[in-house]
């Protein structure tokens, strides 16, 4: 009888795998030496980490072999981005060969990210697929010499694969669902890749990034847009952000049926000449915009029929679901996991931590979206049932006296969990105030699973 064999390559690698991730979700660190339990467990760990065996994406998979769900009569959104990380900063970090933004000695890498959401609740699945890579440093006629001929190179060579890749990687550890829709930014706007995901009958919804031909006239999209009539005029409430104050705005939204023509030249000569699609944009009235900030304004592609007002906005909730991996990468940097403070020194051993970290930093998330009980997600699929026991003795001593003080949240809900670990982490408990994030739920993770530690101890 043959042996299965191992996903990350040799069995034994499998036991440190699993005490990794637990460690991390417990602690929500990355430094060694905190994670393990003693000096061995560190040493272990870091060997774990620096063999070459390991790969970023066979830890994804790894985890979702023992992660795995029935993902049948499921609509999944496959939600991507890119974070850096960089070690400018860090002298021991200096040689780790790759570079990130304009400063050129500014050593790093990028991970280009997905991750697994429920279409209908918005309930976070976690890490589907990662992709680690470093941009090597090239003189300028060397770069000029590239981006003159870029147009030859297939797109399966080319950094902007990763958009098709990761997709499809994430879609394989997430097989059996019913369907799939794939979200992404502007940077994801490739005709070669909407043209991938629609001949592998998968869905897209993408941020535009400038004006496309179109086959019916000489117009390109964004005149053609300028045309049509506004379907729908609503508030909302827009946060405050590094770029933009808090405000009400006030959004017009336009969609339509149009068919983009491929660009040329293109070297793929087995990618369709055109493809149908149809187009949502998202404006603010000048009234409502403030000062001299920019209005908000986007302009959705997307493989999903709009022929209604409710389908538009069903296509800008899922667009805007860009926040949850956004928030996943704050989690990792300075603010929470501190990825760029760890003691690991070579690149390939922080793209396996990074990785790791953000298989952990799903987890918050997961409380994140659960918070307000939309998601419906059943408690267990976070937590076992010796912590569910442990939360529930510690419900009571965290509510008040009235009942806007006390759990909302039914028993056996990942909201009851994350308001009570909402309250660890220093959430006041009042649904008026404003809702627990990613960094209080990290905190009070910390402080649920020492607790856990503790009690454990005691007996």
């Amino acid at each position: 009888m043959s042996k299965t064999r191992s996903i990350l390559g040799d069995k034994r690698l499998e036991r440190p795998h699993g005490k990794l991730v637990d460690a991390m979700i417990q602690k929500q660190s990355v430094i060694l030496r905190s994670l393990g339990n003693n000096r061995t467990e560190e040493v272990v760990f870091g060997r774990f980490l620096s063999n070459p065996k390991i790969t970023p994406s066979n830890l994804v998979k790894q985890f979702w072999s023992t992660h795995a769900r029935n993902w049948e009569a499921k609509h999944l959104l496959i939600v991507e981005d890119t974070t850096t990380a960089s070690f400018g900063l860090f002298l021991n970090r200096s040689s780790l060969g790759g570079y990130v933004g304009k400063d050129t000695g500014q050593g790093g890498f990028h991970l280009h990210s997905a991750l697994a959401l429920n279409a209908e609740t918005l309930s976070c699945y976690g890490l589907a697929a990662v992709k680690a890579y470093q941009t090597i440093r090239q003189e300028k006629e060397a770069q000029a010499i590239r981006r003159k001929n870029m147009w030859k190179i297939p797109f399966e060579e080319k950094e902007r694969y990763k958009w098709y890749s990761v997709a499809d990687e994430a879609i394989k550890n997430c097989s059996g669902a019913s369907r799939y829709t794939i979200v992404g930014d502007r940077e994801s706007d490739i005709y070669d890749v909407m043209a991938g995901f629609t001949d592998k009958k998968w869905d897209f919804v993408i941020r535009s990034s400038y004006s496309r031909r179109l086959d019916s006239d000489e117009h390109t999209l964004y005149p053609r847009m300028a045309n049509w009539a506004v379907q729908h005029t609503y508030q909302v409430k827009l946060p405050a952000t590094p770029k933009r104050s808090a405000h009400q705005a006030s959004l017009e939204l336009k969609f339509g049926a149009v068919t983009l023509l491929k660009p040329q030249p293109n070297p793929d000569k087995k990618l369709p000449d055109n493809l149908p699609i149809y187009v949502l944009e998202v404006k603010e009235q000048a009234h409502t915009v403030v000062g001299n900030e920019k209005p908000i304004h986007w302009v959705i592609l997307t493989s999903h029929t709009i022929q209604s007002v409710e389908q538009a906005l069903q296509i800008l909730r899922w667009y805007q679901e860009r926040w949850v991996i956004e928030q996943t990468f704050r989690t990792l940097k300075s603010e929470g996991l501190d990825i760029e403070n760890s003691e690991v020194e070579t690149y390939e051993s922080l793209a396996n931590l990074a990785t790791m970290a953000l298989l952990a930093a799903a987890q918050i998330m997961q409380l994140v979206n659960a918070r307000n009980g939309q998601t419906k997600q059943a408690i267990e699929e976070s937590f076992t049932p010796m912590e569910i026991a442990c939360l529930q003795q510690l419900n009571p001593s965290l509510e008040g006296q009235t009942e806007k003080q006390k759990n909302p949240h039914p028993q056996n809900s990942m909201a009851y969990a994350a308001w009570i670990i909402a309250r660890l982490g220093g959430w006041s408990g009042y649904l008026t105030q404003r809702p627990p994030g990613p960094i209080t739920m990290l905190n009070g993770l910390v402080r649920f699973y020492n607790i856990l530690q503790g009690a454990a101890l005691r007996q």
